[in-house]
């Protein structure tokens, strides 16, 4: 009787260890029950190839295991693998679950989406031969070290596992990056409303209005821009109040000047939100719009 009560116990902890899927994302990404019963996220070459819904995932497979943080985690993730390949974003996603824990420096979940399409933009830019560093952001190392030296161990992370070697350049802005991310990790449900369309609506009538529309050269440029205004609307719907990241009216005038048309277009499009919105952007959204919409104005000059 004692036996059979083991064996029970036994069967039952194996099945508990089994990593069921939940849902196929592709051939090497998959959200399964993790040991725990909570869903997790799994990533590995081909662990969820030819499988479906309630197949076991081979752990000898599995390179790389997160946690689903809320309800956006998968469909972030499935927009990244989209652009980004598995191993690229198995890379980001570890290094800023690892920064977090060992800086006790949280970070919003949307980070783990801007910051990776940031990266892997730049490293595409790198491989084409089309990166231009950018000297004039602000340096904010002062007041958040910690960011910077998350940065740094971005810039040794992707040397050492995908032997990407950014530039030093790219330190600061992984660091702003951090910095807008940086929260009580405090989940917020977002109210259904059209804030996302009413914000790309406006940003797309005044990018037409002055020559930019979306287009097969710049597709991944516009996407990147598209997705950074979505994670820029669920900022803004959050309840609690954001503290303003601090930057020096120099610093803005450098953007400005290093992007002058780029600073108009950005100008008219916080007018048009305030106007419309009620809502202000902040230094720091000013500042990411700017870069975002120099690329497309490069590449517009380029054709």
């Amino acid at each position: 009787m004692l036996g059979n009560w083991n064996g029970d116990l036994l069967r039952k902890f194996k099945e508990e260890m089994l990593l069921k899927i939940v849902q196929v994302l592709n051939n090497n990404v998959a959200v399964v029950n993790g040991h725990d019963g909570r869903p997790a996220i799994v990533m590995g070459n081909g662990l969820a190839f030819g499988k479906k819904k309630g197949d076991v995932v081979e752990k000898k497979k599995v390179v790389s295991t997160f946690m689903l943080r809320d309800k956006h985690t998968v469909d972030d993730l499935t927009t990244l693998l989209e652009d980004v390949p598995a191993d690229f974003v198995a890379v980001s996603y570890s290094l800023i679950e690892q920064s977090q824990k060992k800086y006790n420096f949280a970070v919003e979940s949307y980070l783990y989406v801007t910051l990776t399409l940031h990266l892997y933009s730049a490293y595409q830019r790198l491989e084409e031969g089309r990166y231009r560093a950018n000297y004039s952001l602000p340096d904010l190392s002062d007041k958040y070290p910690e960011a910077y030296k998350i940065a740094d161990d971005f810039l040794t992370g992707f040397r050492e596992r995908l032997r990407v070697d950014f530039p030093l350049s790219e330190r600061n802005s992984i660091a702003l990056h951090v910095i807008n991310a940086h929260g009580d990790r405090v989940s917020q449900a977002a109210p259904v409303d059209s804030l996302d369309d009413q914000l790309v609506n406006i940003i797309n009538d005044i990018l037409r209005k002055n020559g930019i529309v979306r287009n097969n050269d710049n597709l991944d440029d516009y996407g990147r821009l598209l997705t950074h205004v979505k994670y820029f609307a669920r900022r803004l719907r959050k309840d609690r109040q954001e503290q303003e990241v601090q930057i020096s009216a120099i610093s803005l005038a450098s953007i400005g000047n290093d992007f002058p048309e780029a600073e108009q277009i950005v100008n008219n499009i916080a007018g048009r939100i305030d106007y419309e919105l009620g809502v202000k952007i902040s230094k720091l959204e000013w500042l990411y719009l700017v870069i975002h919409i120099a690329r497309l104005l490069d590449r517009k000059k380029q054709k």
